[in-house]
């Protein structure tokens, strides 16, 4: 697995919905793998495309469970095996 542009190790994180106006806090969110820097410098975008990320939710991506892991393409290549 390749490293973010962070040049640190691989990491994962749920989705960035601090700028929502009522985020969704009550359920588990999917845990995204680290991807590119965000078009605006906003943070890091997920493989798959989908969000940005919250850096202060990051896990070790061998640490996340297998039913948090987003199954979307680009992460769901990304988990390690």
């Amino acid at each position: 697995m390749t490293t973010t542009e962070l040049g640190e190790e691989p990491w994962a994180a749920t989705r960035d919905a601090s700028w929502y106006e009522r985020p969704n806090v009550r359920s588990s969110k999917h845990v995204h793998v680290a991807g590119r820097m965000a078009p605006r410098g906003e943070g890091f975008m997920s493989r798959c495309g989908r969000s940005v990320l919250d850096e202060n939710s990051a896990w070790r991506p061998a640490d996340v469970p297998t039913g948090l892991r987003c199954r979307s393409n680009g992460c769901r290549q990304a988990w390690p095996a």
